[in-house]
Order: structure tokens, then C-alpha cells, then sequence
């Protein structure tokens, strides 16, 4: 058969011959390109007619012709039509998917989902405003210049929101709080309790039933505070007193969501000043205020007003006393103040110092009956806190912490007020003698000292609770 491509006829015999003239021409045409996909009729031999080889031969791959640079163009051309169609496409999809997701935030989360999945905290400098409220119409008002209950509640209403916490599911709120509008522009002050387990996120709705996505600002768990903002202007805001004018028997008003019921109203009086309350697990005392108004699961971080609608407190549900009726902590607004404004300008507080000792203070009276000194005895020790590597031990008493004799809770409270974890503390300790049945011995005893470092207080409050919830599930 003759060889397309190089033109040499081979024989059956083995030699090789010049191809015939008008066979170079038929070759040299089918080389320059006949694009019709089929091959030049080929000359019929004995060789060919015997083995029935076909007239012309239809091939698969096409070769294309010598010139075929215009082929190549073409080619890339199409290629490059067909990638802006697939990524219109594209675009297309994410389009719908992000409006599906933007409905079902807006709608299930609130206004401002969006902004906050892309703005920072709103920590600005910051001074809670003390002021007083303007009054109402005369039927709304007592003859002194207070309000009404009824008065009141219509004054306040608008500055308290219920807050929404989001822990298990994108969708469904898992558990509640309230919270206290502080500025026209969407801050709000709640506990830390109410928001820490917000996984999902936090929305807050207003008396008119708006309700808007909300983001942490900051808190503080060792003193119940915490701060959030809102996508919102032109707020009312809350007007804040200074507890310190409070006085014992004042008429006092609460308002919050107490289990789920927004908007609810419960009066007392103010039953006790000036106690001093720890948050659940922490060792940081809090000024409060004592009332017997009704406080429950949903008040938290709500307000607590005095009768010209100012607020004196944040009430908390996690202050109640579990073991008796009508008694109920707020939080002085003069104990939360700092910690709000700190909240605001830098997002958080910084880690305060935590001892780990359980202790009561001896009096001057008590020491001088037992024939011991005053101070602090040390009623037990927390093993997780490096006091416990010491030498300290149940029944000692602290006389002096850094040098600064400690005789009262009043003493350690301000001692431990600027402590921060990783500080060195220095501890005089006294060890009294005590008889067999546990009676001290009358001025005999020995006086040493222990050098620890501080622990984290934070870190502590996340670790009884990881305990006491482990307990809970056991």
C-alpha cells in the first residue's frame, strides 16, 4: 500500500521504489489539507484488491491542516466564552444563599445579624451619666415629686428590654434575661450570668417589640456585670442615682421578664444596706442592696428603681438566698459603675487575684476571751490555689496580708481590691496551741510566714463550675 506520508511505494518483493508523479500530487494534496474528514481514493493494486481493502479510508483523529493557527484561535475562544458563563452562575447561587440566610437571621435573629457578624467590639470611653428623671403628668405623681407605681412603670417601661440567649440552636433561644438600656445609641447593661452561655449569640427586644441582634461589649463574672450593644438609635435610656443615697425602708420597684413574662412589675422595700454578696463561685465581694421584692429566673439584669424611676441596682436572680422567702439582691449601681465604664472603654476587666482560703475574723473581743490574736482563721483551704502548698493550714490566723494587719472582711475586701492574679502575696501567720478537746491555749502559739502567688479568679469561677455542673449531671 502506498505510505501517505513519506510518498515510498513498498512492495511485496521489499524494494523501494519512487512513487509515481501523480501519486506525490495526490499525497501532497492530502498533507496540505483536505478538510473533509475522508482521505484521497487510493490506487487500486493486486495487493489492495486482494486483501479488500476500501477505496478511500475514513479516519478519526484529525490532524489539522499545516496552517492552522485561525484553528487554535477558535479553540481558546471557546473556552474562554464558556468560563464567564459558569461563573455567573456561580455568583447566582451564592446571591440566593446569602439572601436565604439574611432572611432567616433577620427574622429569627433580629436587626443588625449582619453588621455584627463584622464589627468588633463597640468599647469607646465612657462615664454612666448620674441624672434625674422628668416628671409626669400630676396623676402619675406623689405629692413629694415620686411616682406612682403606675406612674412609674409607665416612666421606665421603654429603658428596660428582654434579652434572648441563643446556647443550644441558631433558632431557638434557650434561656432569658433583662437587661437596662444605659445610652440613647444601644448600650445595655445585663449580668454576666444571663449571656456567658450565648454560643449562638444574643438578640434584645424592646417594649415595642422590636428586637435587634446583639453583640458583647464585655463582662465579668466574678461581679455579675456585663454590657452589650444594639444596632439601635434614639433609645430611651435609664437615669441612674446614687445608691449611696438610699435608705432603709425606701419603696423600691423592680421590672424584668421573670420566666419568659416581659414587661413585669413587682414593689417592696429596701430591707438592708451595704451587703456584701459573692456571684455564684466567685470570692468577689459586691456592695448590695436587700429588698423583699419578688426576684426570679428572668429578672436578672434588670433594673432595680427607686420612686422617681432612677436606678439604684441590677437585680439578680443568682443573689437570692435559696433558703428564704423575700430575699432578693441588687446591685448597687455605685459598685457596678466602675466596672460598666471599664467594660465600655476596654472590653473587659482585668483578672483579679484569687487567695483560696475560707475564712471568719476573730474580734478583738473573741481573740482577747481565747487568748489569741485578731485576724482571720482560716476555716479551709482550696487544694486547686497555691496557698495550699504552703505551710498554712485549717486553724491558723492570718494577722497580716503585705504587711497590712487584717481583722475584718472590710480589711481583706480592700487589700484584695487591686490584687490581680500572678501578684506575690506575703501572709503573717499565727498557729495556736490547743488542748485535747480542742480548746486554744491561752497565749502560747508560734508566728510565721508563706509567700504564694495569686490565682487566676476567672480561671477559678470556670472551674467550680465546671465541677458543680459535673456533679449536676452525675
Amino acid at each position: 500500500m502506498q505510505d501517505i506520508f513519506d510518498g515510498i511505494d513498498r512492495t511485496s518483493g521489499g524494494e523501494e521504489q519512487a512513487a509515481e508523479p501523480e501519486n506525490t500530487s495526490a499525497v501532497t494534496e492530502t498533507q496540505s489539507g483536505p478538510q473533509t474528514g475522508e482521505m484521497p481514493e487510493v490506487p487500486k493494486t493486486p495487493e489492495t484488491v486482494q486483501s479488500g481493502a476500501p477505496d478511500t479510508l475514513n479516519y478519526i483523529n484529525f490532524v489539522p491542516p499545516a496552517d492552522s493557527e485561525s484553528f487554535w484561535e477558535e479553540t481558546k475562544a471557546v473556552k474562554v466564552r464558556s468560563f464567564p458563563r459558569m461563573l455567573i452562575w456561580l455568583i447566582i447561587l451564592m446571591v440566593v444563599i446569602s439572601i436565604m440566610f439574611g432572611y432567616i437571621a433577620l427574622v429569627q435573629r433580629g436587626k443588625g445579624s449582619f453588621v455584627n457578624l463584622f464589627s468588633s467590639k463597640k468599647t469607646i470611653d465612657f462615664t454612666m451619666p448620674i441624672a434625674e428623671t422628668p416628671e409626669l403628668d400630676s396623676k402619675y405623681m406623689n405629692d413629694d415629686g415620686s411616682y406612682t407605681a403606675a406612674g412609674l412603670a409607665k416612666a421606665v417601661l421603654p429603658s428596660v428590654v428582654q434579652i434572648k440567649v441563643y446556647s443550644q440552636t441558631l433558632f431557638t433561644p434557650s434561656s432569658q434575661g433583662s437587661g437596662i438600656i444605659m445610652s440613647e445609641d444601644g448600650y445595655i447593661i445585663t449580668n454576666a450570668h444571663v449571656v456567658s452561655g450565648a454560643k449562638y449569640g444574643l438578640t434584645v427586644m424592646l417594649t415595642d417589640e422590636r428586637e435587634f441582634s446583639a453583640t458583647l461589649v464585655g463582662m465579668d463574672e466574678a461581679t455579675d456585670v456585663a454590657v452589650l450593644k444594639i444596632g439601635a438609635e434614639g433609645l430611651t435610656a435609664a437615669q441612674f442615682a446614687d445608691s449611696d443615697t438610699c435608705e432603709l425602708g425606701d419603696e423600691v420597684v423592680a421590672v424584668g421578664s421573670p420566666a419568659g413574662y416581659a414587661n413585669s412589675v413587682t414593689k417592696g422595700i429596701i430591707s438592708g444596706l451595704d451587703r456584701q454578696i459573692r456571684a455564684e463561685f466567685s470570692a468577689t465581694p459586691m456592695q448590695c442592696i436587700q429588698i423583699d421584692a419578688a426576684i426570679n429566673p428572668g429578672n436578672s439584669g434588670g433594673p432595680l428603681f427607686n420612686m422617681w424611676g432612677q436606678v439604684i441596682g441590677i437585680t439578680s436572680s443568682k443573689l437570692i438566698s435559696s433558703s428564704y422567702d423575700n430575699i432578693g439582691f441588687a446591685i448597687t449601681t455605685n459598685s457596678a459603675k466602675p466596672i460598666i465604664e471599664q467594660l465600655i472603654s476596654e472590653g473587659f476587666v482585668p483578672d483579679r487575684g484569687r487567695v483560696g482560703i475560707y475564712y471568719y475574723a476573730v474580734t478583738e473581743e473573741n481573740a482577747e476571751k481565747n487568748g489569741i490574736p485578731s485576724g482571720l482563721y482560716v476555716q479551709s483551704i482550696d487544694p486547686e490555689c497555691n496557698v495550699a502548698d504552703t505551710e498554712l493550714a485549717e486553724g491558723d490566723i492570718i494577722t497580716e496580708m503585705n504587711g497590712v494587719p487584717t481583722t475584718s472582711q472590710d480589711d481583706v475586701n480592700a487589700l484584695m481590691k487591686d490584687a490581680r492574679a500572678g501578684d506575690e502575696m506575703t501572709m503573717k501567720v499565727f498557729r495556736p496551741v490547743t488542748d485535747k478537746d480542742g480548746n486554744f491555749v491561752s497565749g502560747e502559739g508560734e508566728y510565721f510566714e508563706v509567700t504564694f502567688e495569686l490565682n487566676s479568679e476567672r480561671s477559678s469561677i470556670h472551674r467550680k463550675r465546671d465541677e458543680a455542673k459535673s456533679e449536676t449531671d452525675e
